[in-house]
């Protein structure tokens, strides 16, 4: 059971309300609590069961299945995944403005819906690690999009700060913008993207949850599931905001 507000948090939260009134991060909106407001909601799309247990795509119809086509015949390096939303005009904007925007007024409701989806992995996982940012892209951009969706989703799954660890996995190699590369050359372009940083070898033996914003053709997150296995951990899966397809 949720602890109760404070009075000075209540206090605190009903003038900041008053002063900042909650806004949709979308469409500007004066919206009661915050997040999206009603007309904003109704255009996002959301992935619910049926859908592949291993990417999170979901199917149009119950057909049986636990795989897609693409995981049956091409499989991913990770072994689990979900994904709150589809990749429509709604999602795209509101993961670009967090992406390259600074909007983190998105990030609370999209946290949500992905702690909704992903309830079970992020129960299961021994240890949730963002999908790292190289150096150069994190300074220039001032944070990693991913690691500011992954604190927020634990916070609203109540997940201890323990088990956050942005350290495990480091990116070493600057690659080149995916948008414009075809499948063949996503996954060239991330071979060896990634290294571990473990010390004290809390890799070998875990089941890791990896947070991204997007799953276009799972190029990234399949580098960084090959780079944690080489490392030891027994499963690796993942959770983004949105998928395409």
């Amino acid at each position: 059971m949720h602890a109760m507000k404070q009075p000075a948090q209540q206090f605190l939260h009903f003038a900041s309300n008053l002063l900042l009134p909650a806004q949709c991060p979308s469409c500007h909106e004066l919206v009661h609590r915050a997040g999206l407001c009603s007309a904003c909601w109704a255009h996002l799309k959301r992935i619910t069961p049926p859908a592949c247990w291993q990417c999170g795509r979901g199917f149009d119809f119950d057909a049986g299945v636990s795989r897609c086509g693409k995981c049956l015949t091409t499989p991913p390096d990770f072994d689990r995944g979900a994904a709150a939303l589809r990749y429509t005009a709604m999602s795209k904007r509101l993961i670009l403005g967090l992406k390259y925007g600074g909007r983190h007024d998105t990030t609370p409701a999209l946290a949500q819906m992905m702690a909704s989806c992903g309830n079970i992995l992020l129960q299961q996982a021994d240890w949730i690690v963002p999908l790292p940012l190289h150096w150069t892209r994190h300074w220039r951009r001032g944070y990693n999009q991913s690691a500011e969706l992954a604190r927020a989703v634990m916070r609203v799954a109540g997940i201890a700060k323990a088990y956050y660890r942005p350290d495990l996995l480091l990116r070493i190699k600057r690659t080149e913008n995916q948008g414009h590369k075809t499948r063949a050359q996503r996954f060239e372009n991330m071979r060896g993207a990634f290294r571990t940083h473990d010390p004290a070898a809390h890799i070998k033996g875990a089941k890791i949850l990896v947070i991204d914003d997007v799953l276009t053709t799972g190029a990234s997150l399949s580098s960084a599931a090959r780079c944690l296995k080489r490392a030891g951990a027994k499963e690796v899966a993942i959770l983004v905001a949105a998928r395409v397809g």
